[in-house]
């Protein structure tokens, strides 16, 4: 005698769906998650890009024993648009321009339109012997929501500084 019955293999139309109710739930769920941590790793990034390119422009002062500024040109000059980026160049007469006498040594990245990045004054030039002209400061990144700082000291050290350390980009 033969068997007649035959196997079915596939998915019934209620298991199906089940899994969509289940995965609707769990990507209803994780999503917001998800959100706050590209926001938060896209400001960690920020910062970090801010610290990287200040430590270069340091560590190219003492190398190659120059003035070496940082700052967003506008053209050739700098300017206080902070947020297209930042320029770094050898700025062998210290006047804040890039001339026929300077070297560019890093164009500059420019950051989300839509953020805020501060800085007191249009340029940080370092000394042959890596510390800044001028005071200590602050260069501060805010999205709509979140905030980021890097701080620069007379020395020229430069260290990322939570929000809890300001209060806002203005």
């Amino acid at each position: 005698m033969g068997n007649n019955m035959r196997t079915i293999q596939g998915f019934t139309f209620l298991e199906m769906v089940i899994v969509m109710i289940i995965s609707s739930l769990l990507l209803t769920i994780g999503i917001p998650g998800f959100t706050a941590l590209i926001k938060g790793n896209r400001l960690l990034n920020v910062g970090s890009s801010i610290q990287t390119s200040l430590m270069f422009a340091r560590s190219q002062s003492v190398s190659l024993m120059s003035y070496v500024t940082v700052c967003p040109l506008v053209g050739n000059s700098c300017s206080n648009n902070w947020i297209n980026g930042l320029d770094i160049f050898i700025d062998n007469d210290q006047d804040q321009v890039l001339g026929v006498n300077d070297t560019k040594l890093k164009a500059a990245d420019p950051f989300n339109n839509l953020d805020t990045l501060v800085f007191p004054t249009s340029s940080v030039t370092f000394t042959p012997d890596g510390q800044i002209t001028g005071s200590a400061s602050l260069f501060r990144y805010c999205t709509d929501e979140e905030r980021i700082a890097v701080s620069i000291a007379f020395s020229g050290r430069a260290k990322i500084v939570t929000d809890e350390d300001f209060t806002d980009c203005l």
